[in-house]
């Protein structure tokens, strides 16, 4: 990994949202609920996701739902590759990391979790067209030879995030970033 995801000086979310100047005063609007989730511990976590994507471009947009979430959108890869999210007052991540070529364990774990939820009733591509010619998502091989295909446009949720996986999360942000970045690049 490289040392830009790795560095540990980081200042706390609430600390970054109160900074002086207009657009930092409107996130720190935009994310004080999604802030008062967090514990201590989580703050400086969520922080070091929360400061890389923001380096990358993507700025947070809350989503119109009954829990609290925030859908971070780059202005020219109009495609969310990452979401803070929340059901009943627990914080945890969504995230798209379709084009890595090898992630963890905990990934491979949270992909399956993703796909068994619903009895793997959403898996295989959905027709949407996003893809064009082939489908772009995640492929999920099981020991007994089934193989299962989940479209890359949904996010992964994970739970349970450590200092250990946030280097990875914020590896495997970038080359999603780069791929679409590289996608739009070939398409002009």
């Amino acid at each position: 990994m490289s040392l830009v995801f790795c560095l540990a000086i980081f200042t706390p979310v609430k600390e970054l949202l109160s900074n002086k100047g207009e657009d930092v005063k409107k996130m720190k609007e935009r994310m004080r609920d999604y802030c008062a989730l967090l514990s201590n511990e989580e703050e400086v976590l969520y922080n070091k996701i929360y400061t890389h994507i923001r380096t990358l471009g993507y700025r947070p947009g809350k989503e119109k739902k009954k829990s609290i979430s925030y859908n971070f959108i780059h202005k020219t890869v109009k495609s969310s590759v990452i979401k803070f999210s929340s059901e009943r007052d627990v914080p945890f991540l969504k995230l798209k990391f379709f084009a890595a070529k090898d992630y963890s364990e905990y990934f491979r774990k949270a992909l399956r979790r993703t796909i068994e939820e619903f009895n793997f009733k959403y898996t295989g591509c959905y027709k949407c067209g996003r893809c064009q010619n082939t489908p772009q998502g995640y492929t999920i091989s099981y020991n007994d030879g089934r193989t299962f295909f989940r479209c890359g446009y949904e996010l992964i949720e994970l739970y349970n995030i450590d200092d250990n996986l946030v280097c990875e999360i914020n590896n495997l942000i970038t080359i999603q970033h780069e791929y679409y970045m590289k996608k739009i690049e070939n398409s002009q």
